[in-house]
């Protein structure tokens, strides 16, 4: 259509030229508001999933620190709470900082019997069981107080022997059975 032509039509719809014109450009407008709408959501999403990731669940590790030790944990500890639910009739329990591991104790009680829990004394989730003052009599979990680094020998979910200490861990007498 003329200019000429536009002018006339619009002055049979009662429209100014002005008004005319802008219809045909509403098209290109409303689609470059709705892309800039949905950048704008696909934004916020993307942010919000690195804010979760990265502080909330910290999954996404975007700082990694190079730095970090990574603490190799000894493929038999257990909780302190869990040392009467093992499966086997006899074992030794070894309590013990997995921070401060004494190689002559590690080395001594692998010949002991290769039935050995670990035990984390610093870990809090062993907190309740771990003190100064210890009880050397305990037979129950509940009575159960010790010192890093302590061995227990439990019999049948019964404490028989307590050693606490260096010295007294390494006059562990050696058992057969292996």
């Amino acid at each position: 259509m003329g200019r000429e032509l536009k002018r006339k039509q619009a002055k049979r719809n009662g429209q100014s030229i002005r008004d005319f014109s802008r219809n045909d450009n509403d098209n290109d407008m409303s689609i470059k508001k709705l892309l800039i709408i949905l950048g704008v959501v696909v934004l916020i999403a993307v942010i919000l999933y690195l804010f979760i990731g990265i502080v909330v669940t910290k999954e996404i590790d975007w700082f990694g620190n190079e730095n970090e030790e990574v603490i190799n944990k000894p493929s038999n500890s257990i909780l302190a709470s869990a040392i009467f639910r093992q499966t086997e009739e006899e074992y030794y329990v070894y309590f013990y900082d997995f921070d401060e591991s004494n190689t002559s104790i590690e080395s001594y009680i692998s010949g002991i019997s290769d039935k050995i829990y670990r035990v984390d004394t610093s870990d809090a989730l062993n907190s309740n069981y771990v003190s100064d003052d210890t009880n050397k009599d305990a037979k129950t979990l509940d009575e159960l107080k010790v010192k890093s680094p302590t061995i227990v020998k439990i019999v049948n979910d019964q404490i028989t022997e307590y050693y606490e200490g260096e010295d007294a861990i390494l006059t562990i007498e050696v058992s057969d059975e292996n």
